[in-house]
């Protein structure tokens, strides 16, 4: 059997990454733990956790030009909610930063938002 796990999302600064992704998103802080040279920080939904976010702070060239840029211009993760409207209006209150106005197409609606990185996200909400 194979589940999903976790998607690594390389950060500059883990405190300032937990107060967007805990503070802002919501996220848990299910794991925070210092092993030597690396910091295993994991992130999960209240309700799911066995999958989530593991925040890796970029320890080489490659990795540090590679912050908020990891999937191209392309969105990283995409979150469903089951609330379209109360989430939208929870992130933007918050001042997650969305990159258009919601979008209704298809028996579904969604909107891009990044990160404090520059990473895309969507929210979407199928009908």
């Amino acid at each position: 059997m194979l589940s999903f796990g976790r998607t690594v999302i390389l950060v500059d600064n883990y405190e300032r990454a937990l107060k967007f992704y805990v503070d802002k998103l919501g996220l848990t802080l299910a794991t925070d733990i210092d092993a030597g040279e690396r910091r295993f920080v994991h992130l999960t939904f209240p309700d799911q956790p066995n999958a989530g976010l593991w925040l890796l702070q970029a320890e080489t060239e490659k990795d540090r030009e590679a912050i908020g840029q990891q999937a191209g211009d392309q969105p990283i993760v995409v979150i469903y909610t089951d609330n379209f409207d109360r989430e939208f209006e929870r992130l933007k209150n918050a001042s997650v930063e969305f990159l258009g106005e919601p979008l209704a197409a298809d028996g579904a609606v969604s909107a891009h938002f990044s990160d404090l990185y520059g990473n895309k996200f969507v929210l979407v909400q199928v009908n």
